[in-house]
């Protein structure tokens, strides 16, 4: 008798780290297993569950699916006014119709439909459909229902761009400028005294990462150092206000001299995990690209059944003495409908790398606003062919106010390379331009997630999601300006008007890193995977494993997705946010002290 199986057995904790160790008992029979073979008659026993898991770890080949909430409140009304393009006047949500009838200046917000994922709107006279002699606005073409407002791809984070530059602006009107690759930004707010001990206190948009303990390396524009240094230890996180640690940082005040530290000076800073070790456990700062590879027609996308979001469906009847057409009808201003996303095509990921040049381990869906109707999407600079509608910035360029970062005379810092095409209608001897945002192709390259990766650390973190914004074309459809009841009466300047946010990348985790960096010498260790970091320091190859498919440690961390004709089919739940100017989705700021009573 033999091992003729080669059977293997290894400890959990051998595995992987955070494994468990587990009793395998083998049965070993006490027979004879040997016999005369005739010549075509062969046996084998075969384990299925062995098989099937031996094809699921060697596939590389993933079909993604999504369900997906549309939050989208609809919170800018406008008019047409003088333009009077009547396909618009006659399809909005009315306001101050008694008003409106006597000014004829119709009022109202666009309707659902303009923003809606799937539009529904394919028989309605005049606007999609032939109306007697008068021409629509479009001639609906019900294949294209899923695309005329949003188009989704598949794309992953294809590599790093250090040189992308940033801006901050601050609520009293200051700007702090800083190239992604120069770290994380800040500007100091002296004095300030903790139990006795004077500190300097730095502020940050994002979130810093840092630990007390840890080192940061400062960067002051034309700044040397003190004693030819820019490392500093972190003291202490925060400030008195509730949930500052995030946002502040502390170093000690050893009474540094000159004006470096002084109230309000800005710079940037990197983070060090270990003084001694400087240069390898540095931090490193970037914005991610983002790689399609799919196209438009490879998408599926279905109403999910009967789900919805908790949000109201919320319709109104126009009546007919009270719409500028004389026609009754009902119209939509909100809705709550899900959707289910998936794809016809099949990722074999095996080809590619990250942004880290690891094996992929997480495909994002990716959402672009299409806006063919033409509602929105005006070029920020006309005079320039192809010129971009969309603009682009991260959730520090978010405010409780229009923050100035978005405006059109900032294009070269918020414009996206998506370029914008147009068509026009002529209607009553008036030429009317219409502009939508073009579809993306397989291979195209777009902006992604402000980070930080750590290579000791091997972990990469999002500092800040990138957004984008669109906003109205003002030509055509006005917001705030002629309604003086409006409660968002924005201020309409073409420069920077209000609009619509929304964040285009979202993840789907295909395999997930382990919790702890794996260290060793690779002529001692079994398995190091060619991603791994070698430290000059250590001399020694640190790395985080890709943990199996199926496999999920005690601390949750892992994927069991099924597994079908070698085919993984991953899966996620997305809230994709259209959210107006002024509604914040990412803290900002430090927060300030919580109320208190006798009851804390």
């Amino acid at each position: 008798m033999s091992n003729q199986i080669e059977t293997r057995i290894v400890l959990g904790s051998k595995r992987y780290k955070t494994a468990i160790n587990t009793d395998i008992g083998i049965k070993v029979p006490l027979e004879n297993t040997q016999k005369e073979i005739d010549e075509f008659d062969r046996n084998n026993r075969v384990s299925l569950a062995q098989v099937f898991d031996d094809e699921r770890q060697a596939s590389s080949t993933f079909r993604i699916s999504a369900n997906m909430d549309f939050m989208f409140y609809n919170v800018y009304s406008g008019s047409t006014g003088l333009v009077d393009y009547k396909p618009y006047t006659y399809n909005m949500y009315y306001v101050n119709q008694l008003n409106s009838f006597n000014t004829t200046m119709w009022s109202g917000y666009p309707l659902y439909n303009e923003f809606d994922i799937i539009r529904t709107d394919n028989k309605v006279p005049g606007y999609t459909t032939t109306s007697g002699s008068v021409q629509p606005h479009i001639y609906f073409v019900n294949k294209s229902a899923t695309t005329y407002n949003w188009t989704q791809y598949i794309s992953y984070a294809y590599q790093n761009d250090y040189t992308k530059r940033l801006e901050f602006y601050e609520d009293d009107g200051g700007t702090n400028g800083w190239m992604a690759g120069d770290g994380i930004p800040f500007y100091i707010q002296n004095p300030y005294n903790e139990s006795g001990q004077d500190l300097i206190s730095f502020v940050c948009p994002v979130k810093h990462n840092l630990s007390e303990g840890e080192y940061v390396e400062i960067n002051i524009p034309g700044w040397l150092g003190y004693g030819g240094t820019k490392i500093f230890q972190v003291y202490s996180l925060g400030q008195s206000g509730f949930g500052s640690g995030e946002y502040i940082f502390n170093i000690y005040n050893y009474g540094f001299t000159g004006v470096t530290f002084t109230n309000d000076t800005k710079g940037t800073f990197k983070r060090i995990i270990d003084i001694y070790n400087s240069g390898e456990t540095k931090s490193q700062y970037y914005v991610r690209k983002h790689k399609i590879i799919t196209n438009v027609p490879d998408t599926i996308l279905t109403k999910a059944g009967f789900e919805y979001n908790p949000f109201d469906n919320v319709r109104q009847y126009e009546y007919s003495s009270l719409t500028p057409d004389h026609t009754a009808r009902i119209t939509q201003k909100d809705g709550n409908q899900s959707y289910l996303i998936s794809f016809s095509k099949d990722i074999d990921v095996k080809p590619y790398v990250d942004n880290q040049n690891r094996p992929l381990s997480e495909l994002f869906i990716t959402i672009i606003n299409k806006g063919y109707f033409g509602w929105m999407n005006k070029p920020l600079d006309s005079n320039i062919p192809n010129c971009p509608a969309i603009r682009e910035g991260f959730g520090f360029n978010i405010s409780t106010e229009i923050n100035p970062y978005w405006a059109a005379s900032n294009i070269a810092r918020n414009k996206t390379n998506i370029p914008t095409n147009s068509y026009s209608k002529t209607i009553g001897g008036n030429t009317f331009n219409f502009y939508y945002n073009t579809d993306l192709k397989e291979g195209d390259i777009i902006d992604g997630d402000y980070c930080e990766f750590n290579q000791f650390d091997q972990k990469e973190r999002v500092i800040s999601g990138l957004y984008h914004k669109i906003v109205f074309n003002s030509n055509l459809f006005k917001v705030g300006c002629l309604i003086n009841s409006d409660p968002f009466n924005f201020s309409c300047t073409q420069n920077n008007p209000p609009g619509y946010y929304y964040k285009p990348h979202h993840p789907v985790t295909l395999r997930v890193y382990s919790d702890y960096v794996e260290e060793g010498d690779i002529k001692t260790i079994e398995g190091v995977p060619d991603y791994a970091y070698f430290s000059e320091y250590y001399q020694s190859l640190r790395w985080r494993d890709l943990y199996t498919y199926g496999f999920i440690d005690s601390g949750g961390l892992g994927v069991d997705y099924p597994f079908l004709n070698g085919t993984h089919y991953p899966s996620t739940k997305i809230i994709f946010r259209l959210f107006p100017e002024g509604n914040v989705p990412e803290q900002l700021y430090a927060i300030a002290d919580p109320d208190t009573d006798d009851c804390e």
